[in-house]
């Protein structure tokens, strides 16, 4: 009886000291399996986005071609835009709908005037603008609303 109380004690320390053994392996083939997925996700957003600037290079080529040009796009509404559109040495404004396209007005090249310029610079400028004047509008409007109290 004795003995196979050993023999039982002696198995379950064998028992003890594989699964030990064997959860330190199974860290390191977890720790490998997350570091395999992290590569393959950081692989896949790398091809995202090499394939999104393609296609957006792509069909940003079809709207240009010799003599026609699509240079800026008003959306309306629900399928309603207006487009400003180069054809040779015009450029005319056009109201584009699911069913209808209609000339609106021509512009002398005098009137046009290209987006990037009058906007006055690049998007960062633009934005910090918009931010500066939004905070000062801020506390413009709590100025007044502490003096009205």
């Amino acid at each position: 009886m004795r003995y196979a109380a050993l023999e039982t004690a002696n198995m379950l320390l064998k028992l003890k000291e594989t699964t030990a053994g064997s959860s330190g392996g199974n860290a390191v083939n977890n720790f490998a399996r997350f570091v395999t997925m992290l590569i393959i996700f950081i692989l896949v957003l790398v091809v995202t986005y090499y394939t999104t600037r393609f296609v957006a290079g792509a069909k940003k080529g079809s709207f240009k071609t010799g003599n026609m040009e699509i240079l800026e796009i008003l959306q309306l509404g629900n399928g309603k835009y207006l487009q400003l559109l180069r054809l040779g040495s015009r450029y005319v404004v056009v109201a584009v709908t699911k069913e209808h396209v209609e000339l609106l007005t021509e512009l002398s090249s005098d009137e046009y005037v290209k987006a990037s310029s009058e906007a006055g610079g690049s998007f960062k400028e633009i934005l910090l603008n918009r931010m500066k004047s939004g905070i000062g509008a801020l506390k413009e409007n709590n100025d007044k609303e502490g003096s009205d109290e």
